[in-house]
């Protein structure tokens, strides 16, 4: 009687430790709303400028998207500076499946800088982000 009671609780155990596993396996691996992103940083057309380029593509027409938050370092990690998107300053944008933009941080003239630009999309309900950090780049 106790063996048969010791292996049954054994296969309660491994199966309830199995249906834990499953129910954490079923996130998604891909985004549902957001196809790809890129971001570079490039010498601006006047003196200290640097220019941040950004695009995202969502996977279908999105609500929201775009640069959500670009943050401003000098070259040696130090931070700088941080410029929250919306649609009004034209960082995000709605009712596209792509938004391309760019932002134009006026710095030292001489100074290295980098960005890391958080681009993200609403669709279908479904939302996602990424961060990408961009080359560095050195102001006019």
């Amino acid at each position: 009687m106790k063996k048969l009671f010791s292996s049954f609780l054994a296969c309660i155990m491994i199966l309830s430790c199995c249906g834990s596993a499953l129910a954490t396996d079923t996130e998604p691996y891909a985004s549902l709303s957001l196809a790809s992103t890129h971001a570079t940083a490039s010498t601006g057309q006047n003196s200290g400028e640097v220019r941040i380029n950004f695009s995202a593509t969502a996977s279908k027409s999105a609500s929201l998207i775009g640069a959500s938050i670009i943050t401003i370092y000098k070259s040696n990690g130090t931070y700088v500076t941080t410029i929250y998107g919306s649609t009004s300053n034209g960082l995000m944008a709605s009712g596209v499946s792509r938004k391309t933009g760019s932002y134009t941080y006026k710095g030292t003239p001489g100074t290295s800088y980098y960005a890391v630009v958080s681009l993200g999309a609403t669709a279908g309900g479904e939302s996602d982000s990424r961060n990408i950090t961009t080359n560095v780049a050195r102001a006019k």
